[in-house]
């Protein structure tokens, strides 16, 4: 995945211009989902960020292809499975932010760990590859779907950190709300090689 480049995709210039001009905030490009695995395209525009939202139970991988963008990731403690409710509040540790460009590796979160994030486009439109397993919307059998529930948050407080080193979690509180009624976002079709 390190070595996947926006070539490899088919995101040229066309694509990032069109993204750039167009309305919405954001655009998505879905190439491949199953039971397993959901693996898409994120285009932001340049100075726009994606609000802070959760992975429950989930792993994944983001790999920046174009531009370069700020991750500002967080850690919350609960029950594996456990739904949360709007304007519930939590606690949480906020990790030091990552400016990732597109000779950087890839970021991973887990089910624990950095499973919250904040993405921010610094130098757009910027572009980043995105695999999660399992995906937000399972199909378990022909009679159950299972929909994995996407909360946003806010973050309402933050303890002082002015003596802990600049690496070091520093513990917030966080409330999850509505999704933003302003970000939205349009979808482009994959022009890239198909997977088999």
């Amino acid at each position: 995945m390190n070595e996947i480049t926006a070539e490899d995709v088919k995101v040229d210039k066309k694509v990032l211009d069109y993204v750039e001009n167009q309305c919405a905030p954001m655009c998505v490009i879905d190439i491949f989902e199953n039971q397993d695995i959901t693996i898409a395209i994120f285009l932001l525009k340049h100075g726009v960020t994606l609000p802070m939202h959760d992975h429950p139970g989930m792993h994944g991988l983001l790999k920046v292809i174009n531009g370069a963008v700020k991750i500002d990731s967080f850690t919350v403690q609960i029950a594996s499975g456990r739904v949360i409710q709007l304007d519930e509040e939590l606690t949480a540790l906020q990790h030091a932010s990552q400016i990732i460009e597109t000779n950087d590796p890839a970021c991973v979160l887990t089910p624990h760990d950095h499973n919250l994030h904040e993405i921010s486009c610094l130098n757009g439109p910027a572009a980043f590859l995105d695999i999660l397993s399992p995906p937000y919307d399972v199909d378990l059998d022909e009679r159950e779907r299972s929909l994995r529930p996407c909360t946003f948050f806010r973050q309402i407080a933050q303890e002082q950190s002015n003596s802990l080193p600049a690496d070091t979690p520093v513990r917030v509180k966080l409330m999850a709300v509505d999704q933003p009624p302003l970000f939205y976002s349009t979808n482009l079709k994959y022009l890239g090689p198909p997977l088999r």
